[in-house]
């Protein structure tokens, strides 16, 4: 029995190779510097500013799923992994917005007289 036969687990993650990896540092080490520089430097007003800070940190979050997560739709096991991500962003968006809806609600009825 030849030791390529072993059978190693699928985790859904494919094969771990550096250039993913250095991709991704660079990548977010440059929208890291892109969202200071837009604080820093003080060119925007403070409405552009945090639309830059926002996008930076979206970008940032696909780019952190897709390199070092490296989370993908080609096996049975990575599509499970995509939907468990799936059903966490669903569950925390729920549990945000309903505490956003009770603090709200919770203001205005405490601020009638």
């Amino acid at each position: 029995m030849a030791h390529h036969d072993v059978c190693e687990p699928d985790f859904g993650v494919g094969h771990k190779k550096l250039g993913i990896y250095t991709v991704g540092m660079i990548a977010c080490s440059l929208l890291t510097v892109a969202a200071f520089w837009a604080v820093m430097s003080q060119q925007f007003d403070k409405g552009q500013t945090f639309v830059i800070i926002y996008m930076a940190a979206c970008v940032q979050f696909v780019v952190q799923v897709l390199c070092f997560l490296r989370l993908n739709t080609q096996t049975e096991q990575a599509r499970t992994n995509v939907m468990s991500l799936v059903f966490i962003g669903v569950i925390l968006t729920a549990i945000v917005a309903g505490s956003l809806w009770i603090m709200s609600n919770l203001h205005y009825h405490m601020m009638m007289p």
